[in-house]
Formats: C-alpha cells, sequence, structure tokens
C-alpha cells in the first residue's frame, strides 16, 4: 500500500524518509531504558522535524500528546 500525505498524494522518497526518522525519534523519546539526556535530545530533535512534517501535511498532530 502507498503511503499518502493528508491530501490522499502518494508521499515522495524524501517524504518517506523524513516520516521514517521523525517515527524513530518520537519512539527513541518514550524508551524506558533509555537515558535522561538521550530522551530529552531525541524530544528536541522531534520537535525540529514536527515543522517539516506538518507544513508538509504527512501528519497533523500535537507533540505536546508526546510529552515534547
Amino acid at each position: 500500500m502507498t503511503r499518502k500525505d493528508l491530501w490522499g498524494d502518494p508521499l515522495t522518497e524524501v517524504e518517506r524518509d523524513l516520516l521514517a526518522t521523525y517515527d524513530a525519534l518520537k519512539a527513541l523519546s518514550i524508551r524506558d531504558d533509555a537515558p535522561p539526556c538521550v530522551k530529552r535530545n531525541a524530544k528536541k530533535a522531534l520537535a525540529c522535524l514536527w515543522q517539516p512534517v506538518t507544513d508538509l501535511g504527512l501528519r497533523f498532530e500535537q507533540l505536546s500528546d508526546h510529552g515534547v
């Protein structure tokens, strides 16, 4: 199945890579076995990627729901 943006358009390779990185950072930021410095910096990086993810219409969510 082809992943699509919020408008129903297929994702480009760059958009797929961006979402994969965003999702990996989100997962890392909530791991129980990650040291606090790792979790905090993953959240910081996640916040930086939130803007292009939202601007490109790839996903709409509030980072406050993830403790960021």
